[in-house]
């Protein structure tokens, strides 16, 4: 009996230690969403970093790979040109790990139209053979979710930016753009960990109509 008792306790202690290290990224992760929150852009890369780390440590957790390639993602929009092409190829294999492992997923869907933004901001000239593709993952994500204000933002920002001769430009915009900001008034992230970027971006886009 005792030894049955003893077996049962090495059983469930071993479980409790796995959860609990299985559980702890999730602290991490939330601790440096925090920090990139309130950080400036020449801040971020330590952290961008920390989130690759941590998403090479768990390859199975989707939203690590996510949120490494979002991270090296934004730090691209941000960056001078010369290092704008570097942080988009550091966040290619996260980017695209993420959308593998969440094929239909409103979010991952939404990274990778606008992680193909990014490369047309790193080398315009891609804008002819990527821009169609960016708008089209926006669109399936779009489909997936349409409260998503994410998605919305990478289809208002790539008609935005597209000249208007291929059928783009600030007019045709407006109605997506004044549809984007509808959705960020009624979104409510599931919880501290969901997605919820793209504010920002949006207020300077709409901005840009006031």
């Amino acid at each position: 009996m005792r030894r049955l008792l003893l077996l049962f306790l090495m059983i469930t202690g071993g479980m409790s230690a796995l959860s609990a290290q299985d559980s702890s990224w999730q602290a991490v992760l939330q601790a440096q969403l925090q920090v990139l929150e309130k950080s400036a852009p020449p801040q971020w890369l330590p952290h961008a970093d920390t989130l690759a780390q941590l998403a090479g440590a768990h390859p199975r957790e989707w939203l690590l790979q996510y949120y490494a390639g979002w991270a090296y993602t934004q730090l691209s929009f941000k960056a001078e040109k010369k290092k704008a092409e570097e942080y988009c190829d550091k966040a290619a294999p996260f980017v695209k790990k993420a959308l593998e492992m969440q094929p239909h997923h409103t979010e991952t869907l939404t990274l990778m139209g606008y992680w193909l933004s990014a490369r047309i901001n790193a080398v315009p000239s891609r804008g002819a053979s990527l821009g169609a593709e960016s708008r089209q993952y926006a669109e399936k994500a779009i489909d997936a979710d349409p409260a998503n204000p994410r998605a919305s933002l990478v289809k208002a920002l790539n008609i935005y930016y597209t000249p208007a001769i291929f059928g783009g430009g600030k007019k045709r915009a407006r109605s997506v753009v004044e549809e984007t900001g509808e959705k960020f008034s009624r979104f409510m992230p599931a919880d501290a960990l969901a997605p919820n970027w793209g504010k920002n971006i949006f207020d300077v886009l709409n901005a840009s109509y006031q």
